[in-house]
């Protein structure tokens, strides 16, 4: 795990556990939506897609039919299938001015931490599974335009072979042994580039 994702994910527990506090300690009527909200979206961003979906199956009626939460909802479900071409698309989509989602400048924050996080997570999980990988399989993955994904490419220093059809991630020699986590991520990412 790269220093920017372990300091993220630092962050997110810190938070997670403040917000796991505040919904222990208060009233249930009193605590507003926005919290339930906050709490979903640090589950996403520390890749608790159980918990998040647990959390919506459990959510009172009235709060589902929120406009940010049935957009968490469909974040929540594409991720779980491991659909990432949806969740880059949903979150296309939401960050327009003109989305029938309306998020609201928080929510867009979250929104995104959360396409950061699984970013440098599937780069990752790519830099350690491929030697080379099709272009056209990175725009799939990332539901990124061209010049979007060569832009990925180049900042992380990928070499594209001459025709222009493969792409050669480079591996950092510096990660270590990949925890039974990672390989379980990257047994995932891998089945799922394979469709």
């Amino acid at each position: 795990m790269t220093d920017s994702l372990t300091s993220m994910f630092r962050q997110q527990c810190e938070h997670l556990l403040q917000l796991q506090n505040r919904l222990l300690t208060s009233p249930i009527d009193t605590i507003p939506i926005d919290v339930y909200k906050e709490l979903m979206t640090t589950y996403l961003c520390l890749s608790k897609i159980n918990e998040a979906k647990f959390l919506w199956e459990n959510l009172p009626a009235h709060m589902k039919t929120d406009k940010e939460f049935q957009f968490l909802a469909s974040l929540v479900s594409s991720l779980n299938l491991k659909q990432y071409e949806d969740f880059y698309r949903l979150c296309q989509t939401a960050l327009e001015n003109n989305s029938s989602y309306d998020l609201s400048p928080q929510m867009n924050q979250y929104l995104q931490k959360l396409i950061s996080r699984v970013t440098i997570q599937n780069v990752e999980l790519i830099e350690l599974a491929y030697k080379s990988i099709s272009f056209d399989d990175l725009q799939k993955l990332f539901g990124l335009n061209t010049k979007m994904v060569q832009q990925i490419c180049n900042d992380r220093a990928w070499q594209m072979d001459s025709a222009g059809v493969y792409v050669l991630p480079k591996h950092n020699d510096n990660t270590s042994a990949a925890s039974n986590s990672n390989l379980t991520k990257l047994v995932e990412l891998v089945c799922f580039l394979e469709r």
